[in-house]
């Protein structure tokens, strides 16, 4: 863990700071996003166009703090990676709802083929990432998100809630371990 005494001597500006402190909760509004997509589906509300628009600026601000940190290409990557997850995540949805057995497996092989290519990026751009534990992590949270959408999907009101009350502490797991890297990088990277 870096101190505050070697982040007050490593000299990163005070905008990358900030930017890696809020990028934390990126996770969180991931996640909440998603919530709020499934609710929508399944209550039948009709505005998952505006949600979709939410999600995206979701990927978009990720992007912007790794382009910041590790140049535009790596931001312009993870912002098709995490969009990418997403929309297999919608195509999820809609193939459950449908009770299509194959496309549901073929989707959900696509999620975790998903994040094995974020875990590589995210693991080869920073020394501070490892793979196996963005694998660890990121596999943790399609299986939350797939218990998510089942508990929408069978009506287990109950087991929502508890299961998104523990993908919201994933998250916090996650982006303690994304901002932690980031700010190891910048320290040490200088």
């Amino acid at each position: 863990m870096v101190s505050i005494k070697q982040l007050t001597d490593s000299n990163i500006p005070s905008s990358q700071m900030t930017l890696v402190f809020e990028s934390r909760m990126l996770w969180r509004d991931l996640v909440t996003w998603l919530q709020a997509y499934l609710a929508s589906v399944f209550a039948g509300f009709g505005n998952q166009d505006s949600i979709e628009v939410k999600l995206k600026e979701v990927a978009t601000k990720f992007g912007n703090v790794l382009s910041t940190v590790f140049g535009g290409e790596v931001g312009e990557q993870y912002i098709t990676l995490i969009n990418n997850w997403i929309n297999t995540f919608k195509l999820l949805v809609d193939a459950q709802m449908n009770d299509d057995v194959n496309t549901v497996n073929e989707y959900t092989n696509q999620l975790y083929e998903n994040i094995n290519q974020i875990s590589v990026l995210l693991s080869a751009v920073n020394p501070f990432w490892t793979e196996s534990e963005w694998k660890a992590l990121l596999y943790r949270f399609n299986e939350m998100m797939i218990e998510q959408l089942s508990a929408y999907l069978y009506k287990e009101y109950t087991r929502n809630i508890e299961s998104f009350d523990r993908i919201l502490n994933l998250t916090s797991i996650i982006g303690n371990y994304y901002s932690r890297g980031l700010l190891n990088y910048l320290a040490y990277s200088r």
